[in-house]
């Protein structure tokens, strides 16, 4: 989960995202980004097949940081929507990684630390408390979205590294 970039900023632009709604809300789209990563790991071993995801969480970036950048406020059901779907999502990609390891500390380990990426991506978004520190955000979250858009073009015709 720490290596891949871009499941890491599909979870820093749901941060963003999240830190413009109400803090009550914060618990569940931590608390559902956990469950979905378990249940993601749990799917991906038992497809059996080694899952090629990239568009998908590029996708899931695009929206994020879409969403951040616009500051959208379209009510709490979007958002942990998303949360749900790159939860699973996340897992499913990391599912592979599980080759002889227990699948179920497994998904517990890859849970733990998606749910702490966006803990500290919603406390630190959280603290700021500046008006064009929530500008800043805006704009890392329209680079997020820019970033995705490059990684979901190139998941459609990978470099395979010949030339």
């Amino acid at each position: 989960m720490l290596t891949s970039f871009d499941q890491l900023a599909f979870l820093v632009g749901l941060a963003i995202w999240a830190s413009f709604y109400e803090v009550r809300w914060d618990a569940r789209v931590i608390g559902a980004t956990f469950a979905a990563f378990i249940a993601g790991v749990f799917l991906g071993v038992w497809i059996g097949a080694q899952l090629h995801l990239p568009g998908a969480v590029a996708a899931l970036m695009m929206l994020v940081g879409l969403a951040g950048a616009a500051r959208l406020r379209i009510g709490v059901m979007p958002l942990l929507g998303l949360a749900l779907a790159g939860g699973l999502i996340g897992g499913a990609a990391a599912a592979d990684a599980t080759t002889g390891l227990s699948v179920g500390l497994f998904s517990l380990g890859g849970s733990i630390t998606s749910a702490s990426v966006l803990s500290y991506g919603l406390l630190a978004a959280r603290c700021v408390k500046v008006e064009w520190g929530r500008i800043a955000l805006r704009a890392g979250a329209s680079w997020i979205a820019a970033v995705g858009l490059v990684v979901l073009a190139a998941s459609f015709n990978p470099h395979t590294g010949r030339m």
